[in-house]
């Protein structure tokens, strides 16, 4: 099962926002649009820098349709089925990591039941599979902020600006978000590195993965 760190666009002025005026995106996250009910969707890329793909996905959690999204292109994008879920990730995602039209996202909202509402639901229903191919889980900064809360230790992987992939460390609140050079707010964190016995700033979209501490990292980043 991959995991995608994704942040959720589930009021009208979040989904207007979407990830524009951003120039970067961390490798394995993403955006998550969701809607009350399913519908015909239509995105464009007014003032959104980041070459994208975006999937489009049904009630029940299956991709139904991916397309490629141009830097501040105007054109319209539009889902051919009505879909409850947009999924945009870095331009290239799906294919880098097999996901095909037809493989099963579950989390954060997306549920593999036959519970949710639809329009003339077919005689013999299709029926999710158990271990679907894509794991969503909340977005870096929402990891960062619920640990800062209940004053966790998180371990981190992180890549540098020169693409240098930092072997794991260990990090403890309090986590300071603060902007980047170019304003872009809550875009770097400060955090207690105790490695080195210091404070260390790292910017949010380097971020590779973020979990409880003593988790196996390595391992997952490896494949082994």
């Amino acid at each position: 099962m991959i995991k995608l760190y994704t942040e959720i666009a589930d009021t009208p002025l979040k989904r207007e926002l979407g990830l524009m005026n951003r120039k970067i995106m961390a490798q394995n996250s993403g955006m998550l649009f969701t809607f009350n009910y399913p519908e015909y969707l239509r995105f464009w890329m007014h003032n959104t820098y980041i070459p994208l793909d975006i999937g489009f996905i049904d009630n029940k959690g299956k991709l139904l349709q991916i397309e490629e999204m141009h830097p501040l292109s105007m054109k319209t994008i539009a889902s051919n089925h009505k879909c409850r879920y947009a999924l945009e990730v870095n331009k290239g995602w799906f294919k880098k990591n097999n996901v095909k039209v037809g493989a099963y996202i579950k989390g954060l909202g997306i549920k593999l039941s036959q519970d949710m509402p639809v329009e003339n639901p077919p005689a013999n229903p299709e029926i999710p599979p158990a271990n679907p191919e894509v794991q969503l889980n909340k977005s870096f900064k929402d990891i960062l902020t619920d640990a800062d809360i209940r004053g966790e230790k998180l371990t981190i992987i992180y890549q540098t600006k020169n693409g240098i992939v930092l072997p794991p460390k260990d990090i403890s609140p309090p986590f300071e978000f603060v902007k980047d050079k170019e304003g872009k707010a809550d875009a770097i964190v400060k955090a207690w590195d105790e490695q080195t016995a210091g404070w260390k700033s790292f910017i949010i979209d380097n971020i590779i993965d973020l979990e409880h501490k003593n988790k196996n990292l390595a391992g997952e980043i490896t494949g082994k």
